[in-house]
C-alpha cells in the first residue's frame, strides 16, 4: 500500500502486473514480510525480496527475520574508537574509517565509485560484507559482480540487486531488505560492512513512489527515507562472555 486517499487505496507492484485486473481480489498474508539471513546467503545475489537470482539453485534452508526492524537506542550504541581496514591504503592512512563509522562517497559518474566499494569489499577486515545495487543497469551489476568484485570478494558478500527497469517500490524494497541483512549479522557478533550503490537512486525510487500516492513534487518522503539506513548502521557493544 502507497497512500489512502479518499476512502481508496493506491497500491504500487513490486512485479509485473501480468494477468492482474481492475476489481481482482488482494488477499493479506496476515504475516510480516520476512528475509533470509546466515551463512547460507554468503557468495549470492538477492533481489529486493530476498530471492536468488544468480542461477545458482534455491537457498539453503535460512534463519528468517522479519523486514522491519526499529533502530536501537542512543544508549545501546558502541562508540566509534575502532579503526576499520578497508584494503585501501590511501584510505586507512588518510582518511581512517572507525567501526561504527557511517559515510557517504560523493563523485560523478565513471570516477570510479564501484571499483573503490568493490576494493574495500575485497580487502576490509570485517567478517561479511552486504552490497546493496540499487537501480543499476543490468549490464552494470554483472560487470560489478564479475569484473570488481570477483569471486574472491563475492564468496564474503552478500549482493542484493534491484536493476533500473524494475518497479520503484522494488528498488526501495532492495535498499530496506539489505539493511536487514546486515542488520541480522551484526546482531549475530559479526562485523559487517554494508554499502549501498546508490543512496541517491534510493531517494529516487522513494520519489517516484510519492508522487504516484500524489505528493507534491518534492515529497517530504524523498528527504525522509534514507534516514532509517543510518540508525540502523551502528557499531553494537560486544556481547558478554560465556560463563566458563
Amino acid at each position: 500500500m502507497v497512500a489512502s486517499v479518499s476512502g481508496a487505496v493506491r497500491c504500487m507492484p513490486l512485479g509485473r502486473l501480468t494477468g492482474v485486473a481492475a476489481g481482482d481480489p488482494a488477499r493479506s498474508k496476515g504475516a510480516p514480510i520476512l528475509v533470509p539471513t546466515g551463512r547460507g546467503l554468503f557468495g549470492r545475489v538477492l533481489d529486493g525480496l530476498g530471492r536468488p537470482i544468480d542461477g545458482k539453485g534455491p537457498m539453503p534452508a535460512s534463519p528468517m527475520v522479519p523486514l522491519d526492524n526499529e533502530a536501537p537506542s542512543a544508549m545501546h550504541r558502541a562508540r566509534v574508537d575502532t579503526p576499520l581496514q578497508t584494503g585501501v591504503r590511501v584510505l586507512d592512512t588518510m582518511a581512517t574509517l572507525g567501526r561504527g563509522q557511517r559515510m557517504g562517497l560523493f563523485a560523478g559518474s565513471g570516477v570510479g565509485k564501484s571499483s573503490l566499494l568493490s576494493m574495500i569489499a575485497r580487502g576490509t577486515d570485517a567478517e561479511v560484507s552486504v552490497i546493496a545495487l540499487v537501480g543499476e543497469r543490468g549490464r552494470e551489476v554483472r560487470e560489478f559482480l564479475e569484473d570488481d568484485l570477483g569471486p574472491e570478494g563475492l564468496a564474503r558478500s552478500v549482493v542484493v540487486v534491484a536493476t533500473s527497469d524494475e518497479p520503484a517500490l522494488m528498488r526501495l524494497r532492495a535498499a530496506v531488505t539489505a539493511t536487514r541483512i546486515a542488520e541480522s549479522f551484526r546482531e549475530a557478533g559479526k562485523d559487517v560492512v554494508l554499502m549501498m550503490d546508490s543512496l541517491t537512486r534510493v531517494a529516487m525510487a522513494q520519489r517516484e513512489i510519492g508522487l504516484s500516492a500524489g505528493e507534491p513534487p518534492l515529497p517530504a518522503a524523498t528527504r525522509r527515507r534514507p534516514s532509517p539506513f543510518w540508525p540502523g548502521s551502528w557499531n553494537a557493544p560486544a556481547p558478554p562472555k560465556p560463563d566458563p
